[in-house]
């Protein structure tokens, strides 16, 4: 899948959760709610003003991905990386324990590494597993020191089963992702320079 790479990086960066609760009350008033639906990111980015020719660089690639039809991969700016300072391989553990962090089955909130990795993952980090494309974030801090498992507290629950062939991406995570919209503008200014703004939400 192309990875987009703009030109000249992003301006601004909205980054959100989104997630689907469906509410119903009742006449006693009671609330009932019900998921529906997968998380998924978003991101609404902003170009610096361009070029024309850098510019159209980056909206040439844009435009080929057909509006919303297209999926492609992006690395965003500021969150795509850890905030701790591990650097090494993260492998899952997984065997046939019922202990559910060894088991990291679709579903589960835990994940068990165990890694010659060392340092420190930060809570609001983004990781991705190796078999499959969607991102989470960790909601609890992690201290590795190289030799001990690990358990990686994640969200959104796993969406696919990892296993102990698997590794986890924590610096440069790729998004995969498609335009919220199929039309896709731009504006130029009397100086001559270009830029754009997009909303792209992640491919589940």
């Amino acid at each position: 899948m192309a990875l987009f790479t703009p030109n000249k990086g992003f301006k601004t960066l909205d980054f959100q959760s989104n997630s689907n609760t469906r509410v119903t009350t009742s006449v006693s008033g009671k609330t009932h709610r019900r998921k529906i639906g997968a998380q998924f990111w978003s991101a609404k980015l902003q170009s610096p003003a361009m070029s024309k020719v850098d510019f159209m660089a980056d909206y040439s690639f844009i435009v080929k991905q057909d509006g919303s039809f297209g999926a492609f991969t992006i690395i965003l700016p500021e969150v795509s990386s850890s905030k701790g300072t591990v650097s090494g391989v993260i492998t899952v553990v997984a065997n046939t324990s019922t202990d559910p962090v060894m088991s990291p089955v679709a579903g589960s909130s835990k994940v068990g590494v165990n890694t010659v990795a060392s340092g420190t993952l930060k809570k609001g980090d983004l990781i991705k597993f190796s078999n499959h494309s969607k991102v989470y974030m960790l909601t609890e801090d992690v201290d590795m020191d190289g030799s001990s498992v690990n358990t990686l507290d994640i969200y959104p629950p796993l969406q696919t089963t990892v296993t102990a062939s698997h590794t986890v991406t924590y610096d440069n995570v790729p998004l995969t992702v498609f335009s919220d919209k199929d039309q896709i503008k731009y504006v130029t200014s009397l100086d001559g320079t270009f830029k754009y703004e997009i909303i792209l939400n992640e491919e589940v």
